[in-house]
């Protein structure tokens, strides 16, 4: 009987102990672990990993805890049937606790984890959590939301739900719907890149000056101010700029008229594809079974639109929270699975061709304005240390060097760094400020040497690449 007391116990606090750690998530102080786990249950071992990445936790949540006592064999001595009863009470208990803790911490959240909030020339995203420190505005701030929401259409939808969402960052869109400040003629002595792609380069849940166009324009400047020719009195010194023309929901045929556009209007010196794998043209019929959620929590993203408002992740949970965790690991899974798998053969060399001779004619587009083009290749964060696309970017950079198109793959350099550190928000894997710095200090010596001749003491420091068209660079 004592023993049968003690595994009560035990079970008691491992849910207590999953309850706490869903709480602590929850405001963002923590996250579900297996140490923590382990102290919770007073050394209870934490089974299979039962659930794994839910906005952005670890948890190995054992509903095994009684199969593990029972392989140590520990259970009250008797009849089988009464080793079975005390089996399935302890059960049970420990899964009515887990279900408490999980409804206390809203595990899975029902949401949303992603507000958008618009004006004329202005946008609002707004997130659940800050876990990055990204998100520079507090919508707690009561003065500070009045100051926003006389920018937006519909003021009373954010003072409506900003309690939803109280971590948020601005979009500030020019007369072109870029973010970026208005277009003038480049002036004389000016060296200027133009950035092109889609929400990967514009910076999607950043603050303007954490995208990596932004960090790249930073430290090509301190490159130049430190040139032997700059002359900070002399208005015709050389000096240099970065525009951003990134898009957000957008594709290669959109990404190619801003390309067009930057070179009929803009006279870049330099022009970047900054390529993420959504962005290739398909070459036959969408896979219905390959819905792409893989920026998001997938295969249960819900999305409230309104025409000043958006609200992102909504879900309406089920009786239990056990069997809801349960639903979403597997669905999230096969959405996962089948995403990887559109990806991959969307970006075989057959497959790849009509994309490649659309990146290919705008390289040439850009050599007959005495430009250089860059094709920067972005990867998903999602198990990049053993990248599911690393043998896709390997082939996408071979045939881009083969077709004369210089290159830069940033999968190597990010590879480095783990998932989390490389996620914008754990529901929403745009990248993070790590990312983007990491890009922008990769791309920044490359670029440097595309813009000519300097011999500043930083460009030992950058490592210019050796120059020529088809050269491929990665961040190995």
């Amino acid at each position: 009987m004592e023993r049968r007391f003690d595994r009560m116990v035990v079970l008691v606090f491992f849910g207590l102990g999953i309850a706490y750690q869903g709480v602590l998530y929850r405001e963002g102080m923590g996250l579900i672990d297996e140490g923590h786990l382990r102290n919770a249950a007073h050394g209870v071992a934490a089974g299979e990993s039962f659930y794994r990445d839910v906005y952005g936790a670890h948890p190995s949540v054992s509903f095994f805890a009684v199969a593990w006592l029972l392989h140590r064999g520990r259970m009250a001595r008797g009849s089988v049937f009464v080793r079975l009863l005390i089996a399935l009470s302890a059960a049970g208990a420990g899964l009515a606790l887990v279900e408490v803790g999980l409804r206390l911490a809203d595990l899975p959240r029902s949401g949303p984890f992603l507000q958008e909030f618009r004006g004329s020339g202005f946008k609002l995203m707004a997130y659940d959590s800050n876990p990055t420190g990204a998100f520079d505005l507090d919508l707690r701030d009561e003065d500070l939301r009045h100051r926003l929401g006389v920018r937006l259409a519909n003021p009373e939808e954010l003072e409506a739900h900003w309690e939803d969402t109280p971590w948020a960052v601005s979009f500030e869109l020019n007369s072109q719907g870029f973010r970026e400040r208005d277009f003038v003629p480049k002036s004389a002595g000016t060296k200027r890149v133009v950035i092109v792609g889609d929400s990967f380069t514009i910076g999607h849940g950043l603050p303007n000056t954490l995208a990596y166009p932004r960090l790249l324009e930073s430290r090509l400047q301190r490159a130049f101010e430190h040139g032997p020719e700059h002359d900070s009195g002399d208005p015709r010194s050389t000096s240099v700029e970065v525009l951003n023309l990134g898009r957000g929901d957008t594709d290669l045929r959109a990404i190619a008229r801003s390309a067009e556009l930057a070179l009929r209007r803009l006279a870049p010196d330099v022009l970047v594809y900054g390529y993420f794998m959504n962005d290739s043209v398909p070459g036959s019929g969408r896979d219905t079974a390959s819905p792409i959620h893989d920026m998001l929590d997938a295969g249960w993203v819900a999305v409230d639109q309104s025409p000043s408002m958006t609200r992102i992740g909504r879900s309406e949970p089920g009786r239990s929270r056990v069997f809801d965790l349960v639903k979403r690991f597997f669905a999230d899974r096969s959405v996962t699975h089948a995403t990887i798998d559109w990806y991959q053969r969307l970006h075989e060399p057959a497959a790849w061709r009509p994309t490649l001779a659309r990146i290919a004619a705008m390289s040439q587009a850009t050599r007959a304005r005495n430009a250089r083009f860059v094709l920067l290749l972005l990867p998903l964060p999602f198990e990049i240390a053993d990248s599911p696309f690393a043998e896709a970017h390997r082939q996408m950079q071979e045939a881009a060097s083969r077709a004369g198109i210089e290159v830069v793959d940033a999968l190597p350099a990010l590879a480095r760094h783990p998932d989390e550190a490389l996620r914008l928000h754990p529901r929403d894997r745009h990248p993070s400020p790590l990312y983007a710095r990491v890009v922008a200090e990769l791309l920044a010596p490359v670029v440097l040497e595309a813009l000519g001749p300097i011999d500043p003491p930083e460009a030992a420091v950058l490592e210019p690449a050796a120059p020529g068209p088809g050269r491929a660079r990665s961040g190995k």
